[in-house]
């Protein structure tokens, strides 16, 4: 089932990754989408869909603001293990992620980027990763599932976040959840609840500012 161009142009999903591609990047995605296949509950779903050709698209996306997921190097190899086609994904957090493929492209937005780039233009993954994975990789997989099986209960569960240490949280030695509570562009209101390595809990409002 593919889904209109009419149908997908003010989606929300579609307007916060094509605004992100336009206005950082100077990319216009509509140029490059032939049919919208599928479009996510939320950002860090995102988009599919099938381009006008990927060999452009990807050409595009080979600038210093991306780096591309090179599978000869074990590390990124293990980090593309969920990428179908070529992995191109935005320096910094949050990060758009860049799933490229002849057929079939997905483009979304995850909250915890992990590529950095050195000063002497290295690229390495910084300890983000870890939290990108049981988050982002992990748990979206149960949301999404629930998404299309439960959408309610996937709308629900979809607001528990777990957490890890990270950066936004000084790599504080503690684990837990975030319930949110209310979100808007570039900031989010959630309830933490974590429990230290010292076996502290702690439970408090987390307001966050994110650069969206």
């Amino acid at each position: 089932m593919t889904i209109s161009k009419h149908a997908y142009i003010f989606n929300s999903v579609y307007r916060t990754i094509a605004n992100r591609l336009r206005n950082r990047h100077n990319i216009n995605i509509s140029d490059h989408i032939d049919t919208m296949l599928g479009i996510g509950a939320r950002a860090g779903q995102g988009i599919t869909f099938r381009p006008v050709d990927s060999n452009k698209l990807k050409s595009l996306l080979k600038m210093p603001a991306f780096a591309h997921d090179d599978r000869r190097n074990l590390c990124e190899r293990i980090a593309a293990a969920a990428t179908k086609g070529e992995g191109y994904r935005e320096v910094g957090a949050p990060s758009l992620h860049c799933q490229i493929a002849a057929n079939s492209c997905n483009i979304h937005l995850d909250s915890y980027g992990f590529v950095a780039i050195a000063p002497d233009g290295t690229k390495y993954y910084n300890p983000d990763l870890v939290q990108h994975i049981v988050d982002e990789l992990g748990w979206a997989t149960v949301v999404g599932w629930l998404d299309k099986k439960q959408p309610v209960l996937g709308g629900l569960v979809g607001r528990f976040r777990p957490i890890l240490p990270n950066s936004r949280n000084r790599y504080t030695p503690a684990v837990g959840g975030r319930f949110v509570l209310a979100k808007g562009k570039g900031w989010g209101l959630g309830i933490d609840h974590t429990v230290a390595t010292s076996g502290e809990r702690q439970t408090k409002a987390n307001l966050e500012i994110l650069n969206w």
